[in-house]
């Protein structure tokens, strides 16, 4: 049982936000955006006790539209869990029985649990007092039918861990922590083990006592004080170097570590915060495992909420915790801002976060999309095909849904199945409208080539504000340095400049950028791969008016090298040429000039592009395609 969608209401920078979740998934985006307040709104659902005064919310986490707004009279906090049955039956059965109350079933038999916890002011108590309902398959809520045993059992049944970014190792290895302490407590030692432990340490504390005369005169002084405070005999005292109890012994336990096997063991304190930090995430790991193997209860599964696991990691470090994070054998929910972590986390698990006037906002991959297309019987034979792949029947509403984009050929192939209806037209139509709101489904072989392309090599485009897709480095140097040049670094202002052609196909990207809600651009070449790069997007189920304004070609039928000479730049282009070791650039024909330009792109591209950066003149007279979309980025980001 885990939490399928959580919807957030009025909560702190959240105004109204319904989000997906999945076993694992990761929250991206700015500072500040909202991304802890997702986690804390599932964490303070899960953890509080409601009906108890003082739990829960505060005033300051009532959303506020603006600096005038008075949280007693604006609209009250609202956070529903909704936890559905994958398929009917999927659910430990004993737990189906144990919550039945509280659960409601859906029109496809399978089951459904949602919590709706709110924070609102009540003038009677002058507070801002919390409350709960569990809710039925209409989203009504259910009636109040032994509220407290329900809500006792459901925590029971899904209890959540919390770690958060700011991690102490210090605080986190004491007796009294929450992880550390219960894994204390939790050590059984056998009684002869115990028995001999004890006998040893007497022994030892005697002989360390009896090295030096001073501790037993310590300890005869202090014994003195017996017969101040009680007023009869002197009562006794002794010194104690080592532990009079196991109890005590274990409390003292610490962690010694050591980097190589020549090296010192040391205190976990006297190492780096990058290993201090990562010791952090495996205490929780660890702690959070003794606890469930106590719990031993068929369908509990845990929740875990852990912001920025990579703290104070290198990037090698940081890829490699994605493997063990992922493995935690529970529901993940995770904030981070290192692109090498999320390197390794599948699209569709991505939810990028982004404050937008004063509110956040959630994008992300839609699993699937449902059309208002009806399922018939000629359907049932089609997808028992390679269509079966893309197309499946929605059970909740009959109709026909996709898993990812499909072809035009594939479109006419299911538009043929409802030929013979009256209305085949608007069915024709209703076709293409899945295929276009289906552009933003990555098929499996997207996912493998973005895998390694987008996400492996260039996972920090997902942080970025704007995609500015270019064909090759030759052009991604240029933008750079255009950016400088116009005083308008494109890093510093959130571009991410995507050379699509070393990563991936043209029409990937597009989508991508559409899902997660990323503003883009293209700008390629005036040859015939533009009509091929243009098709590739169109064919994803772009329509032509999606592109006008960020489809963007050089004159045709020019490549970059030809444009440079076209803009007066062939005098320059010989020079560079000629100052990386072609020395007869000088003096050869332009032809040849152009063929070794094509040859030697990122050696030309990589001196030509320094000088365009630090002469603005020369960048204003660079390709006007490139020149025109980043001075339109500048001027309407000001």
């Amino acid at each position: 049982m885990r939490i399928s969608r959580l919807r957030i209401e009025n909560f702190r920078s959240i105004r109204n936000v319904d989000i997906e979740l999945g076993q694992t998934t990761v929250f991206i985006g700015p500072n500040n955006a909202g991304k802890t307040a997702i986690l804390d709104a599932v964490r303070i659902v899960l953890t509080r006790r409601w009906g108890q005064r003082g739990t829960g919310f505060t005033e300051h986490d009532v959303h506020r539209p603006d600096q005038g707004g008075d949280p007693r009279t604006l609209p009250p906090v609202a956070i529903t869990l909704a936890l559905e049955e994958p398929q009917a039956g999927a659910w430990d059965a004993d737990m189906v029985a144990s919550l039945e109350d509280i659960m409601a079933v859906l029109p496809d038999g399978r089951s459904i649990l949602s919590l709706r916890v709110t924070c609102s002011w009540n003038a009677e108590t002058e507070a801002f007092d919390p409350a709960w309902q569990f809710l039925d398959a209409a989203g009504q809520p259910m009636p109040e039918r032994r509220r407290a045993i329900n809500l006792t059992g459901f925590f029971g049944y899904l209890p959540i861990f919390w770690l958060g970014a700011l991690r102490d190792a210090a605080n986190e290895f004491t007796p009294r922590s929450a992880h550390w302490g219960r894994l204390l407590r939790s050590v059984r030692i056998p009684d002869e083990l115990e028995a001999e432990a004890l006998q040893i340490l007497s022994d030892l504390d005697a002989r360390i006592v009896a090295a030096d005369p001073r501790l037993n005169q310590i300890a005869d002084q202090i014994g003195e004080a017996t017969r101040v405070a009680v007023g009869e005999g002197p009562g006794a005292a002794r010194v104690n170097t080592l532990p009079v109890a196991v109890e005590d012994m274990l409390q003292r336990t610490g962690v010694v570590i050591r980097n190589e096997e020549l090296r010192p063991w040391l205190p976990l304190s006297h190492h780096g915060q990058g290993l201090q930090s990562l010791a952090v995430i495996f205490l929780f790991q660890a702690a959070v495992l003794q606890q469930l193997a106590e719990a031993d209860r068929p369908g509990v599964e845990a929740v875990f909420a852990i912001e920025e696991p990579e703290a104070h990691l290198h990037p090698q470090a940081a890829r490699t915790l994605w493997d063990r994070v992922e493995a935690l054998s529970g529901q993940k929910l995770m904030t981070t801002h290192s692109p090498y972590f999320v390197q390794h986390v599948p699209l569709r698990d991505l939810r990028i976060v982004r404050l937008r006037g004063g509110q956040t906002e959630v994008a992300s991959l839609p699993r699937h999309v449902v059309s208002d297309l009806p399922w018939n019987n000629s359907l049932d034979g089609f997808v028992r095909g390679q269509a079966g792949q893309v197309f499946f029947k929605d059970i909740a509403t009959g109709r026909v849904a996709a898993r990812s984009w499909f072809t035009e050929a594939m479109a006419e192939n299911l538009i043929r199945l409802y030929c013979a209806d009256a209305d085949a037209a608007a069915k024709t139509e209703g076709v293409n409208r899945l295929r276009h709101d289906c552009r933003t489904l990555p098929t499996a072989d997207d996912e493998a080539e973005l895998g390694f392309h987008c996400r492996r090599v260039r996972g920090e485009i997902f942080f970025a504000r704007h995609w500015l897709l270019v064909e090759g480095v030759t052009e991604y140097l240029l933008a750079h340095a255009l950016g400088k040049a116009l005083e308008w670094p494109l890093d510093a202002h959130g571009v991410a400049v995507v050379d699509f052609q070393q990563s991936g196909s043209a029409g990937i990207y597009p989508a991508l950028a559409e899902a997660f809600r990323i503003p883009w651009h293209m700008v390629v070449d005036g040859d015939a791969e533009s009509v091929k790069f243009k098709k590739q997007i169109v064919d994803r189920g772009f329509r032509e008016n999606e592109l006008a304004g960020r489809f963007v070609s050089l004159p045709a039928p020019n490549s970059l090298e030809d444009q440079l000479i076209a803009d007066g730049h062939l005098q320059l282009l010989r020079e560079i040429l000629a100052a990386i070791g072609s020395d007869s650039a000088l003096i050869c024909p332009e032809a040849e000039i152009r063929s070794r330009l094509k040859n030697k792109k990122t050696g030309y591209m990589g001196m030509l592009s320094l000088r365009v950066a630090a002469d603005r003149g020369l960048a204003e007279r660079m390709p006007q395609a490139l020149v025109n979309v980043i001075t339109t980025l500048r001027d309407g980001a000001a």
